[in-house]
């Protein structure tokens, strides 16, 4: 019985964990956060997706951006006051033999790490599931946290760069970066979701499955790139910029779950044939140290900036069908009569591809003296994000809001301020965030100082 409430348990946390985070592409800083989430000019992320921010001279396309952000995580440090390290293992958030352990808790600091301070948490469904078990009987209700169990399919994904060393020489840039890409997809069957949410009884030879998919791979790639300015000059110029890269891939891992979960016998935990576990998936890998996969692909961008206009368009990943020659296949089964899961190899040694998504970005700037407003839509994998926003300097104080849609398809919105004192500025941001197994958002403090 306890074999089989952990798993039910799992399949509600990992529906739940499925949701799509909200606070991708989110700045630590401050001063964006209070715009909304708005990237502006030359700052890592845009360069990231478009290449031909590289040659936009910093004095062009300033636009208040600061030279570099110092955070301050004030959320770390209200986290580490909460959960100290000194007693993490008696701690109920870390420690599921507690009677205190909450696993949705658990998987919120997951999907929203606590590097802001919290001004509202959105509300915690607490552990109120009620279990009804007889000889022919079993009902599961999760209460409140009935209404983190997706009813629809869903999927969450995208790609990251996260180092990209180089060395540029008239707009010619050579560089050896990383690259990762993950995906994950969940769909639960019908009697599974009848089950879990509507607390619905377990019929007799019934069959309660979810099916599933996930992918993960990274590796590096030698790359070859051009930024420059085509035509105008520094007040008003036109800028191109491309990238080609010779992808290797280390290693990957891709499982396709037909499906998963128990089946129900004759008599529910009587006789001969009682709840029955269900297994069956395919994986297919290729470790790292096999042979390494292989493709190419490149990025092209597009900038703009005439006085007070920016405009810029950046195109990722074009192409990038990853060739992988040494591929193992094994097939994950329940054995019934064993009362154990094996696995059986299948095809080794065969020919497998993978696609790193096409990520793409659109952004667009405008300022006025002391004033600046912005927006940026951008897709990397994950579902198309817009932010909107801007600020007004006013003296010694700056004024900032913004509003977004995040992956959820949620609005979320931006506010804040500052204080700026020459070269140095202290930096507030508000934001809300919908990150958690909640469908009520929640407020978040960013402090930073930046650097002019």
């Amino acid at each position: 019985m306890r074999t089989l409430v952990v798993g039910l348990g799992l399949v509600a946390l990992v529906a739940g964990y499925g949701t799509p985070a909200a606070a991708q592409w989110m700045a630590t800083d401050a001063r964006r956060i209070g715009m909304g989430g708005l990237a502006l000019g030359r700052t890592a992320s845009v360069v990231r997706f478009n290449p031909a921010y590289r040659a936009v001279p910093p004095s062009a396309d300033r636009r208040g951006q600061p030279k570099f952000t110092i955070p301050i995580p004030l959320g770390l440090i209200q986290f580490f006051h909460d959960h100290p390290l000194s007693h993490i293992s008696d701690d109920p958030m870390f420690n599921p033999d507690s009677a205190g352990f909450n696993p949705v808790v658990a998987i919120n600091t997951v999907l929203h790490p606590p590097l802001f301070l919290q001004l509202k948490e959105p509300p915690t469904p607490t552990n109120d599931w009620i279990f009804t078990v007889g000889r022919d009987q079993l009902v599961v209700d999760l209460g409140k946290a009935q209404q983190l169990i997706p009813e629809d399919q869903f999927g969450l994904g995208g790609s990251a760069r996260p180092i990209d060393p180089g060395l540029a020489i008239k707009g010619v840039r050579v560089s050896l970066m990383t690259w990762f890409h993950g995906e994950a997809g969940f769909q639960l069957g019908d009697t599974l979701l009848g089950f879990l949410r509507n607390a619905q009884p377990a019929q007799h030879n019934t069959p309660y499955t979810a099916s599933a998919d996930g992918l993960v791979e990274s590796g590096f790639a030698p790359t070859i790139g051009y930024a420059g300015r085509i035509a105008g000059d520094t007040a008003t110029g036109f800028y191109v910029g491309g990238a080609l890269h010779y992808y290797v891939g280390v290693g990957y891992w891709r499982t396709e779950v037909d499906s998963a979960g128990f089946q129900t016998g004759s008599i529910i935990f009587a006789g001969p044939n009682p709840v029955t576990p269900v297994d069956h998936a395919v994986s297919h890998y290729s470790k790292p140290g096999n042979t390494l996969g292989h493709a190419i692909g490149g990025d092209v961008g597009l900038a703009f900036v005439s006085g007070p206009i920016e405009l810029g368009v950046g195109v990722n990943d074009i192409g990038a069908t990853i060739t992988w020659p040494n591929t193992r296949t094994d097939t994950l089964l329940y054995d019934q009569v064993g009362d154990t899961v094996y696995s059986t190899p299948g095809p080794n040694h065969v020919t497998t591809k993978t696609e790193l998504p096409v990520s793409y970005i659109a952004n667009v700037a405008y300022t006025v003296g002391k004033t600046t407003l912005g927006a940026d839509v951008l897709n990397s994998g994950r579902g198309t994000i817009v932010h909107v926003g801007g600020e007004q300097q006013v003296g010694v104080f700056v004024v900032r809001g913004g509003v977004a849609r995040d992956q959820r398809k949620r609005i979320q919105f931006g506010w804040g301020g500052g204080l700026r004192f020459g070269s140095f500025g202290l930096d507030a941001g508000f934001w809300t965030y919908s990150s958690s197994l909640s469908n009520e958002r929640g407020i978040s403090l960013a402090t930073s100082v930046s650097v002019y």
